[in-house]
């Protein structure tokens, strides 16, 4: 029996001896991991201990952790298969000031290989187009209304299988005034010891078109001279006139003289039919029109034969001079019609109401000269804004 209890205990021992035998290994395994992870603290000088070699060596035996760069990849772009290029034509935010005429050009190019086929174009002009313009030809030019205005000019290039949906484009502002080339210089004539210079000007208006051009301007090398007001049917005998703006129509013509104005500062006027009486009496740097009425045989045919005679025989807008002629001055019903006919006062009572009693000419006298002599210049004519409608070369040949 003896024997059989010490063998039980021998078995027992060998079974249960790996498990505490685990445990303490594991246990060892514990500390030593916690002791490599944790940072070494130097002990007060009094607890100073040697530090077993064993923990060192797993201590120094711990990888560091390190990161892997990261890469990113763009993706890689493919090229267009058609483009479009803007080779000429107003550059994108330019202001147009003295034309409305545009023009640009542009090109195009295919990436694909080995095609052959014809390119042809698109245009829109926001502002102008409703719709794309198709076109075959590399540039295209616009006629532009006048004012202000912002455009943008789109071009794209096509094939038959290919559209670039990226197309070019310039952005720019037309700033040319509502009236350009309405009114046009015609003519500029220096000043010279005879005459005075002088600047025409023409208009290109609709029947019913009216425009006032008071506080227009126009500008050159020597200075500016500015519009002033006029009198419409002027009456030399009337000193109440009042001056309104200068309004001109289809067909008129505007003379501006650098003289002074023979009639009197600030008077301005439109011929009529009956200022050519003054003409004699006036020296007119702006030749004064002589299409004075003459009166028809019926309306004389009761006056003496020698008075309608003396009548017939006188000169457009003449003022009639009797007095070396017994015949006419001893006849008082002749003097009386030829006093109330044949002068600018009695013209004006009888005539200043006819639809034609104007001419289609305004004399403007500025007493100021602006007109170079023997050299080059241009000269600007710009609205009451300062926006440009006509400019004009002069001076000698090769100026203009």
């Amino acid at each position: 029996m003896d024997t059989t209890i010490i063998t039980i205990i021998i078995i027992a021992a060998v079974l249960v001896s790996p498990f505490f035998l685990g445990r303490l290994l594991t246990k060892e395994r514990v500390d030593i991991q916690k002791a490599s992870l944790t940072p070494i603290q130097e002990p007060e000088e009094s607890t100073k201990e040697t530090i077993p070699q064993k923990e060192q060596f797993v201590k120094t035996q711990i990888p560091t952790k390190t990161t892997a760069p990261i890469v990113i990849t763009q993706p890689k772009l493919s090229p267009p298969l058609i483009d479009t290029f803007i080779t000429s034509g107003p550059k994108d935010g330019e202001i147009i000031e003295e034309t409305n005429k545009i023009t640009f050009k542009f090109s195009g190019k295919t990436y694909t290989p080995n095609t052959q086929e014809r390119i042809y174009f698109e245009t829109k002009l926001q502002g102008f187009d409703t719709d794309w313009v198709p076109t075959s030809s590399k540039d295209r030019t616009i006629y532009l209304s006048a004012g202000v205005k912002e455009y943008t000019f789109w071009v794209r290039a096509k094939t038959s299988d290919l559209t670039d949906f990226t197309p070019a484009k310039r952005t720019f502002k037309m700033n040319i005034s509502p009236y350009f080339e309405k009114i046009r210089i015609s003519r500029v004539e220096e000043e010279t010891s005879y005459r005075s210079s002088l600047i025409i000007l023409n208009t290109s208006l609709g029947r019913e078109e009216r425009i006032n051009i008071t506080g227009w301007y126009i500008e050159g090398e020597e200075g500016k001279i500015i519009i002033p007001q006029g009198v419409e049917k002027y009456y030399h005998y009337y000193n109440s006139y009042v001056n309104e703006d200068i309004s001109i129509k289809q067909g008129d013509a505007i003379y501006l003289s650098s003289a002074f104005n023979p009639l009197g500062k600030d008077r301005n006027f439109r011929p009529n039919k009956c200022l050519g009486f003054l003409a004699d009496s006036f020296d007119f740097p702006i030749p004064m029109p002589r299409n004075c009425p003459r009166p028809e045989i019926e309306e004389i045919s009761h006056l003496e034969p020698c008075c309608e005679e003396f009548i017939l025989r006188l000169r457009p807008c003449e003022i009639p001079d009797y007095s070396e002629n017994p015949k006419i001055y001893s006849d008082s019903e002749c003097v009386s019609y030829l006093d109330e006919n044949f002068n600018n006062r009695g013209c004006f009572k009888k005539y200043s109401n006819d639809d034609d009693f104007v001419e289609n000419e305004w004399h403007i006298y500025l007493d100021k000269n602006i007109v170079v002599n023997n050299d080059c210049d241009i000269l600007y004519l710009r609205d009451q804004n300062g926006l440009l409608i006509d400019k004009y070369s002069y001076g000698r040949p090769i100026c203009q």
